[in-house]
């Protein structure tokens, strides 16, 4: 069976355990959110990209000043952002899964072959079944993209999901721990009112005047109490010994028996004296590892 003592220290290693462990959960989420967050972005925009390369193809068959180059600048930043989606190396890459990867492969592929197309339209082979091509692709492209952004918003909601699980089981488990380590405090202050009654039981007193109204102090007081009886009555012991072989110092040249008697009757007196030395030892003892365990609890 286990004492107190160590119940306590399992009760506070858990405890504390526990506390760290859900902040540490806690430093994840909010660091995770702000990766979130960048990669709804960027993946939103690749949605907005395919669109806007589409779109510049139709201002540049109308000849609109600078749909060239913004052309070319959406191709390219749609790479872009596809890299950091999709590389190995990529600081997004763990957020992502198999189901995603697979998503963004179907778009890199319809993304693909929809900038052969263009390029091949744009070198002046204006084939109009390349420009429908080109269209469907550009709408196949934005559907993946829907489905990648809906799919990293699920995987993103089941990874927090999860953390928001730990840290209530972690909670739930920390009240339970607090419930028993009320229990435990009940149990010490059992202890405590038992061992209270029973230094008061040896004054015959309930209350003596005490500084303080900690348990500890009122305990340590009836100890004392009864210590100064103790001594009382050991000194009073001393002088009757005393008196006792003063008294039958004459009478030694009595008869045998009277002899015998009065040596047996001082025999006890000695024995009931060191008796009561024993005892008025151990209280002393006892009154002072209280008073350590005391100071100990209250150190300032």
């Amino acid at each position: 069976m286990q004492s107190i003592t160590t119940k306590v220290r399992w009760i506070v290693a858990i405890l504390s355990l526990n506390l760290i462990t859900i902040i540490m959960v806690d430093i994840w989420l909010n660091m995770d959110q702000k990766y979130d967050a960048k990669v709804i972005n960027i993946a939103g925009k690749q949605r907005m990209l395919s669109q806007r390369t589409v779109l510049e193809l139709h201002r540049l068959l109308v000849d609109e000043e600078g749909a060239y180059e913004k052309l070319q600048l959406a191709r390219g930043e749609f790479d872009q952002n596809f890299k950091k989606l999709s590389a190995a190396t990529s600081d997004y890459h763990g957020f992502s899964n198999a189901k995603i990867e697979t998503t963004m492969m179907e778009v890199y592929a319809h993304w693909n072959r929809m900038a052969g197309l263009i390029d091949r339209y744009l070198v002046g082979d204006h084939n109009l079944d390349d420009l429908k091509a080109i269209h469907d692709n550009g709408d196949r492209t934005l559907l993946l993209m829907d489905k990648a952004v809906t799919q990293y918003e699920t995987y993103m909601m089941e990874k927090r999901l999860m953390a928001y699980r730990i840290q209530i089981a972690l909670a739930v488990i920390s009240f339970g721990i607090i419930l028993y380590m009320g229990r435990i405090t009940l149990q010490i202050q059992r202890n405590l009112q038992t061992f209270m009654d029973r230094s008061k039981s040896l004054t015959g007193k309930e209350e003596i005047a005490v500084k303080s109204n900690n348990e500890l102090d009122i305990a340590c007081s009836h100890i004392d109490y009864f210590l100064k009886n103790v001594e009382e009555a050991l000194e009073s012991a001393t002088e009757a010994i005393e008196k006792s072989e003063a008294a039958t110092a004459g009478l030694y040249g009595a008869t045998p028996e009277a002899k015998n008697l009065l040596e047996q009757s001082e025999d006890v007196i000695i024995q009931v004296g060191e008796e009561l030395h024993q005892t008025a030892a151990r209280l002393k003892k006892l009154k002072s590892n209280l008073e350590k365990t005391n100071a100990m609890k209250n150190p300032f």
